[in-house]
């Protein structure tokens, strides 16, 4: 099988194995997809990171479409939070 179609087949099913709303993740990382509709600031941003992970937001940083917000869990893990842009 070819290196490509492995790959997607790997996408694919870590796609699929996420809760619903999150997307394949990074190492160390936790990539939601804009639940709640996104953020059109950077506050916006922050606030709708802890409100999702319940945790305490760290740094956010403007990035490709939205803010990538770092946030500090309750269990202790430091995760990239992805929030596209987008009104409210």
């Amino acid at each position: 099988m070819p290196l490509s179609a492995i790959l997607g087949l790997v996408l694919a099913l870590a796609a699929l194995a996420g809760p619903a709303g999150v997307t394949a993740a990074p190492p160390g990382g936790l990539w939601l997809a804009g639940q709640g509709g996104g953020a059109s600031s950077a506050a916006q941003a922050a606030e709708q990171a802890r409100r999702q992970t319940g945790g305490k937001v760290l740094s956010v940083q403007e990035q490709g479409g939205g803010w990538q917000v770092k946030v500090l869990t309750p269990s202790g893990e430091v995760r990239s939070v992805f929030i596209p842009a987008g009104g409210r």
